[in-house]
């Protein structure tokens, strides 16, 4: 018998998820754990290839083979009351909790909304697949939906193509699909990567004031961890398809306990420090060389080969330490961090 604690709406319980290539495995997310508590948001923070976007997929069961998940449990609270292993429950129970329950927002509108329908009648169908409303009905809610996320003259855009609308608007658009039926928990996959900083901020207000009447949780997913400081309640930073750190956002901006962490945030542009005393404009500080590919891992810490901070035992695989009460690290050196 599955069970959560009450404030718990989703766990992510050592994860595994695998793509198998003949007589090669690519562990794209190896052994993730992590909770999302009731009405919070957790972020999940990494570059490119660190395996946030295939923790999402493996969350929602939107997998496409090779791809399959291999070993964890992902944990769910019904709205029945129910704890659901995602991970293990049939395609007809996922169907009528996908896009009900855990809702998603992907990170290229364009991608995945319908372009040879309307948008109204996208979430049209979205909310009568869940739930059993007359078509004017559902349009009525559907309307309501984009009065929420603050598209103007709604009932005119109901009528209108995806490509008739700006990227801000198309991604408006999206989040008022996601959240059609009510979902307890909205999983976020870079949803401003291809907006604008103004819309960009526009999105992230919306989100929060969404959050914030409706009750509902997030699943943030970005590679931009200066998004996560105005959005999360948790962060969970991921390299090489595993968690090498994880803490409140409060206290991985105050202090990381990781090199990782602390390069993702040293690559952050700052106005108030991109010159010297003399006037000399400093130079962005990137992390230098590439995520490894998840074939071809390097022996022990997978960060090794770029961290500035290695020594000899990086030759052994750290474990997911606790650095400090409430938070972990995958490093040997994170005492002296």
């Amino acid at each position: 018998m599955n069970s959560l604690p009450a404030d718990i709406v989703l766990r992510v319980d050592r994860l595994r998820t695998h793509f198998e290539l003949g007589s090669r495995v690519a562990k794209s997310v190896d052994d993730v754990s992590f909770d999302v508590k009731r009405g919070e948001t957790v972020a999940v923070v990494g570059e490119s290839g660190s395996g946030k976007s295939v923790t999402s997929l493996s969350i929602m069961r939107l997998l496409s083979p090779p791809g399959r998940i291999v070993g964890g449990q992902i944990l769910y609270r019904a709205g029945d009351g129910r704890v659901l292993d995602v991970a293990a429950v049939s395609q007809k129970e996922m169907r009528r909790i996908r896009g009900r329950e855990i809702a998603m927002i992907f990170q290229e509108p364009m991608t995945s909304l319908n372009p040879l329908y309307t948008v109204g009648d996208q979430i049209v169908e979205m909310i009568r697949l869940h739930e059993p409303l007359p078509k004017q009905e559902a349009r009525k809610r559907a309307r309501r939906m984009l009065e929420l996320v603050e598209i103007p003259a709604a009932e005119r855009r109901l009528d209108e193509y995806p490509h008739q609308m700006s990227g801000g608007m198309r991604q408006r658009a999206m989040i008022a699909l996601a959240l059609s039926c009510n979902p307890k928990l909205l999983i976020a996959d870079e949803p401003t990567t291809a907006l604008d900083v103004t819309i960009q901020a526009q999105i992230l207000d919306l989100l929060r004031r969404l959050q914030a009447e409706i009750g509902m949780s997030i699943l943030f997913i970005t590679h931009n961890l200066g998004v996560v400081a105005d959005i999360a309640h948790e962060v969970v930073v991921m390299y090489a398809g595993r968690v090498v750190e994880q803490a409140s956002s409060q206290r991985l901006f105050e202090r990381q306990k990781h090199p990782y962490a602390r390069g993702l945030l040293a690559c952050i542009p700052d106005a108030s420090r991109d010159r010297t005393p003399s006037g000399e404009r400093l130079r962005l500080n990137p992390i230098p060389g590439n995520v490894p590919s998840v074939m071809a891992l390097p022996k022990g810490c997978s960060f090794a080969p770029r961290c500035p901070l290695r020594i000899p035992r990086c030759e052994e695989d750290p474990p997911l330490l606790v650095a400090e009460p409430h938070h972990l690290s995958r490093c040997w050196r994170h005492d002296e961090l």
